[in-house]
């Protein structure tokens, strides 16, 4: 040995060595591991945010459509080229009253 490098014998102990190296690399492969799978946990979450947010706009579209079409079969004039009726619609009819029911036979 030419000189003095501090207390220890290389493999770690009170001055570091190859073991306090090791375990700082380690520390920093696990921090890289963890970044990545909060990165890509926050990527999935967007994929699946554009995702509802696009087919909503699609099935939000599609109802859109089938109102102005259902809304367009139906409307054939305008309502004041339409003649005034006269008389007014038929009341709905009245709905007959209920049958009375025979009387239960007593208990015995």
């Amino acid at each position: 040995m030419d000189g003095f490098d501090g207390p220890g014998d290389g493999w770690g102990g009170p001055g570091g060595g190859m073991l306090h190296h090791f375990g700082g690399l380690l520390w920093r492969l696990g921090s890289l591991a963890m970044g990545l799978v909060i990165l890509a946990g926050i990527v999935v979450i967007l994929v699946l945010l554009v995702r509802f947010l696009l087919v909503g706009t699609r099935a939000a579209q599609a109802y859109l459509d089938a109102q102005r079409a259902a809304t367009a079969a139906t409307s054939t004039t305008p309502a004041a080229d339409a003649a005034p009726t006269a008389t007014p619609a038929p009341a709905a009819p009245a709905k007959p009253a209920p049958r009375p029911r025979s009387p239960k036979p007593p208990a015995e």
